[in-house]
């Protein structure tokens, strides 16, 4: 029988919990904001809520519940893509992705913007003190022989 190794290794994922307007967690995910990989698929998730938002103003009642239904799951879709791994259970298990909160603005665009501020966030954090350790390296450095 052939050994099993394991490789450990620190991804910088984070467990978010959504919590609703009352302060319930209604859902959780894990993520990692500073995924480099990330901002592309974020594009890619953008652009694609910003060509399947039209709607058929020719369609039937029952060819718009139909359309709006496949949309939902199509946005459920786009945040597993975006998040890398099954998310949407979790996310939109309390609420749809197409419910319409206080604001007017689908639930999804929250929850879209909002994952947009946490990987802004993240990243800026975490290359500040990426910067900052090279400062210290750079100034701890003796000079260099001049010629």
């Amino acid at each position: 029988m052939s050994e099993v190794m394991k490789l450990k290794v620190e991804t910088g994922a984070v467990t978010v919990e959504v919590e609703d307007e009352r302060g319930e967690v209604i859902g959780s995910f894990l993520f990692n904001p500073a995924d480099s990989n990330i901002l592309k698929r974020y594009g890619a998730v953008v652009d694609f809520f910003n060509t399947q938002l039209v709607e058929r103003e020719n369609a039937t009642d029952e060819e718009k519940v139909a359309e709006l239904n496949a949309l939902a799951d199509d946005i459920e879709a786009q945040f597993d893509i975006l998040l890398g791994y099954k998310v949407s259970d979790g996310l939109f298990g309390a609420c749809g992705p197409l419910t319409v909160t206080k604001n007017g603005d689908f639930y999804f665009e929250q929850l879209l913007e909002k994952i947009g501020g946490l990987i802004e966030s993240v990243t800026q954090k975490r290359l500040d003190k990426k910067l900052a350790k090279i400062r210290k390296a750079v100034a701890a450095a003796p000079n260099a022989p001049s010629k």
